[in-house]
């Protein structure tokens, strides 16, 4: 087997080039795999909530027109006033309710959106209306569809807020998989509760350094009325069911302090960088003196069978007795010696965030490692690709043939 000629004499010279730099390539490549080991395990991520116990949390109803008293205030697209329990509300050419509340951001002070792993938005419908007051009549169902916006706050509700829904939608939440909501509903359910994720908007907000993220609650469904609090369990608004809490937000953020580990724990954490450093190198070597041969007789014109042969016994991992085979071996028996008696949560479950035990660990390591050895392999050989298919590998190292 031998590799197309037209390419023989330029793999000849990359061959030459990678032999006179020898050590510094390697050297460098190693560094940028175990750079992207530690990368792939993090530290336990912080996780922070912002309720209503939280002095800086403001929430409102903002109406659009209501009919009493007479002559009352027609819903015009002009929000008339605020001061209502959080819900929303829609009787076409009657009222409008939009729910608006406004989260602090101070305790995300100094982070970006590189910081934030997930934010959720987390509302719960408690209560249906059937009316206003005089002139108002609602269907006594829930809202079918609650559309949602995000906007930049300033830590006050005002009439401006009721129109901060420019642009797509933050989110449209159907409840019509629960069925149709009403209050006899809801006293069998409790309060139905509704999660939206809002990392993006979070995290475009926290890079224009806002102070506050709002949202604004709609719909579109008319003749409904929802409420979306908990005033009623124990507050001054609508009676509601039992267990309903006002809108909160779940921010998990990277961790913003190093951990802190027992002996054993640093001693486990000591040893998963070490054996995954030295099996990089391994894994590099092995791409190395594989492509090597390849190239050395391409270069000479020679039949690459005998090469083929020496890649297969380094990189054929379903051979038992393959180099590479021995080095997972040796990862493993590594890491599973240093990490005895500490489960991968007791250091941050690094690889592998569902992982039960170090095995587990392990067999991350395994992938992460060589995808990212892959990587470096293939920055440094601008061929890897057809050296790797050459010896019948290409499928067990499809990363090298990955886009950059």
């Amino acid at each position: 087997m031998r590799l197309p000629n037209g390419r023989s004499r330029e793999w000849a010279g990359m061959r030459k080039d990678f032999t006179m730099t020898g050590k510094t390539w390697l050297t460098r490549a190693i560094r940028i795999v175990v750079a992207a080991a530690l990368v792939s395990m993090p530290a336990a991520a912080d996780i922070i909530t912002i309720d209503e116990s939280d002095g800086g949390t403001v929430y409102d109803g903002i109406l659009d027109g209501f009919p009493f008293p007479p002559p009352g205030m027609a819903q015009d697209g002009t929000p008339d006033f605020t001061g209502n329990a959080l819900g929303i509300a829609l009787q076409t050419g009657v009222t409008e309710e939009r729910g608006i509340v406004e989260f602090p951001l101070d305790e995300l002070a100094g982070l970006g959106s590189g910081d934030i792993v997930s934010a959720t938005l987390t509302f719960n419908i408690d209560d249906v209306l059937t009316t206003f007051g005089p002139g108002t009549t609602f269907d006594g169902t829930a809202a079918s569809t609650i559309v949602l916006f995000s906007y930049s706050g300033n830590g006050v509700v005002d009439l401006p807020d009721f129109n901060n829904v420019v642009g797509a939608p933050l989110s449209v939440v159907s409840t019509t998989s629960l069925g149709t909501i009403t209050d006899a509903t809801l006293a069998l359910s409790g309060p139905l509760a509704f999660d939206v994720d809002l990392t993006a908007a979070l995290g475009g907000l926290l890079d224009g350094s806002a102070t506050h993220i709002g949202i604004v609650f709609t719909t579109n469904d008319n003749l409904s009325a929802t409420s979306l609090d908990n005033l009623g369990n124990g507050g001054s608004g609508p009676p509601g069911v039992g267990g309903a809490l006002m809108p909160f937000l779940t921010v998990e953020t990277v961790a913003l302090e190093p951990p802190v580990f027992d002996e054993a724990e640093l001693a486990c954490q000591k040893g998963v960088a070490i054996a995954s450093a030295k099996h990089a190198k391994i894994l590099q070597k092995l791409f190395a003196k594989c492509f090597d041969g390849v190239l050395k007789a391409t270069s000479k014109g020679d039949d690459l069978t005998k090469s083929i042969e020496k890649c297969l016994a380094s990189l054929d991992a379903s051979e038992p007795v393959s180099k590479l085979t021995k080095a997972n071996g040796k990862l493993s028996q590594s890491i599973l010696a240093k990490c005895d008696g500490v489960a991968p949560a007791d250091i941050g479950s690094p690889c592998d965030d569902d992982a039960s035990g170090m095995p587990d660990v392990v067999s991350c390591l395994e992938t992460r490692l060589s995808e990212s050895v892959q990587a470096a392999v293939r920055n440094q050989f601008a061929d890897s690709c057809a050296l790797i298919t050459s010896v019948g590998l290409g499928t067990d190292f499809a990363d090298l043939c990955a886009a950059p």
